[in-house]
């Protein structure tokens, strides 16, 4: 198989994750999300060959000269990019008025703004029920997000 015809089934898969009706559900632990991210036809499980989708999409990612052959420094390589653009994103959020720094009370506006997030009742205390709920409120959108970047 050709590079150009293997990212092609890699997009076609990725397309199908991105329809599959299974990442409409509400679920948020850890097996759901797994499901939710290679159940490609929506059935409920995932069988060998969407097992085998997500895994050709993967190391279509990793190898980074198309050569069928995935080096250390290949995988190296695609963690240090992703992990590159999470930092971007984290700065781009932090950095409010855009001027390339983060300034204390940016910084601190940030930290006060997911506090009173995380304070349901505004009690001006954090529990652990709020903690979970927060998780599990936002894991759905995070982890569908985060489905579609690595597919």
């Amino acid at each position: 198989m050709t590079r150009f015809s293997a990212l092609s089934v890699a997009v076609t898969c990725a397309a199908a994750v991105l329809a599959s009706p299974a990442l409409a559900g509400g679920h948020c632990d850890r097996g759901h999300r797994i499901l939710h991210r290679m159940d490609l036809n929506g059935d409920g499980g995932i069988s060998p060959a969407e097992s085998a989708a997500r895994g050709a999409i993967r190391f279509l990612r990793w190898d980074g000269d198309g050569d069928g052959a995935v080096t250390l420094e290949e995988m190296m390589a695609a963690a240090q990019a992703r992990l590159a653009e999470r930092i971007a994103k984290r700065f781009a959020r932090i950095d409010r008025n855009g001027d390339g720094r983060i300034e204390r009370a940016e910084f601190d506006a940030v930290g006060s703004e997911r506090f009173a997030r995380s304070d349901a009742d505004g009690d001006g205390v954090v529990t652990e029920a709020e903690i979970r709920a927060r998780w599990e409120g936002r894991g759905d959108a995070r982890h569908r997000e985060r489905g579609r970047r690595e597919n």
